[in-house]
């Protein structure tokens, strides 16, 4: 098949392994060093730009949901390096944590250089190049060595280095249940990735949009920004993405026959949501549901329920299975519009400044 000379196909179908060499590295590796997140921080702050920062809104969820004394807050690079003063405070204790794939990109440099000199101030990063700017001025970073990408839109380097900061954060927080779901998720998307690729293709080939609309709530919200990020760049379709509730409070004038709505892995913890994604189904638009079996007062042609699945312990780790699928739902949707993938309009590998 022609995709499979893509840069992108090729990333994206890559994952499994390598979150499998960072579950190796991080969590069977007994001397793994995860020390600096001990000390008795204040509030953990996460940054990054573009994807780096929509990971950094998931991560940020997940440090909440884990730790029940610390406070987490994601950011964008430039947010935190312009308004410095207004997010850290002489009396508080503060670990930031920084993700980027180059490791080079100008404004999440910047940040570790304006901490430099703050005592109450740690730093740790993530990035998939060894020996960057990036991990150089930190205290302590981690380099996902195989997720060095060629495509300039990350896909295979930000689950990466999300799934790395869970794996990690996990390991500090001794939580048996995720470590475990994160071992099952690398065996459940390695298995599930050819239909993956044939349902996502097959989708894209009968359906015809001109927006789409991405919905999430908690540790999905940050996927959804993501996953509309990835349209964007790809495809050039015009996208959006909300938290799940939110959509009602006006958003959803926007939907209609042409629209297609993707409803990112509905958790246990969401009160009603069935009402609300009838009430988005009775505007026409076509409806994609991921992880949930289907909804008996909801079925209709335009409406389509994908990788039903019950395996995980905790809904958080489950949401990785959102991943891959709105990824090549971008991929293909670009494809179809006679573009490439490998090489968006108007991007970089990395923005300096």
């Amino acid at each position: 098949m022609t995709y499979e000379k893509n840069y992108t196909f090729r990333e994206v179908m890559r994952q499994p392994d390598t979150w499998q060499f960072i579950y190796d590295e991080i969590i069977e590796n007994k001397n793994f060093d995860y020390n600096i997140f001990k000390a008795n921080y204040d509030e953990i702050i996460l940054f990054g730009c573009g994807s780096s920062y929509n990971l950094s809104q998931s991560a940020a969820f997940l440090t909440r949901y884990l730790s029940k004394n610390v406070t987490s807050l994601a950011l964008p690079s430039s947010e935190l390096l312009l308004n410095t003063d207004l997010y850290f405070k002489d009396n508080k204790k503060y670990l930031v944590v920084g993700f980027s794939r180059s490791g080079e990109t100008t404004e999440s440099v910047d940040v570790l250089k304006s901490i430099k000199g703050y005592k109450n101030i740690k730093s740790y990063t993530f990035s998939c190049n060894d020996g960057s700017t990036f991990s150089t001025l930190a205290d302590e970073s981690y380099i996902c060595k195989n997720a060095v990408e060629k495509s300039i839109v990350m896909t295979e380097s930000f689950s990466s280095m999300l799934f790395a900061y869970c794996a990690i954060f996990a390991m500090f927080m001794e939580n048996s249940d995720v470590l475990d779901d994160l071992k099952k998720l690398i065996k459940f998307v390695r298995e599930k990735l050819p239909s993956i690729v044939d349902y996502t293709s097959q989708y894209i080939e009968k359906n015809n949009f001109n927006s789409y609309f991405v919905l999430g709530s908690d540790f999905n919200y940050g996927l959804a920004v993501e996953a509309d990020l990835k349209m964007k760049e790809m495809s050039q379709v015009p996208s959006y993405s909300y938290h799940l509730y939110e959509f009602s409070h006006g958003p959803k004038s926007l939907l209609n026959e042409n629209s297609l709505c993707l409803i990112l892995t509905p958790n246990k913890n969401l009160i009603k949501y069935e009402n609300k994604l009838e009430e988005y189904s009775e505007l026409k638009t076509k409806m994609l549901i991921i992880g949930i079996e289907e909804i008996k007062n909801l079925k209709n042609n335009q409406i389509n329920y994908f990788l039903q699945t019950e395996s995980f312990n905790k809904d958080i780790i489950k949401s990785f299975i959102n991943i891959p699928v709105f990824q090549f739902l971008a991929f293909f949707k670009t494809l179809k519009n006679g573009l490439n993938p490998d090489i968006p309009k108007n991007l970089s590998y990395t923005v300096k400044i």
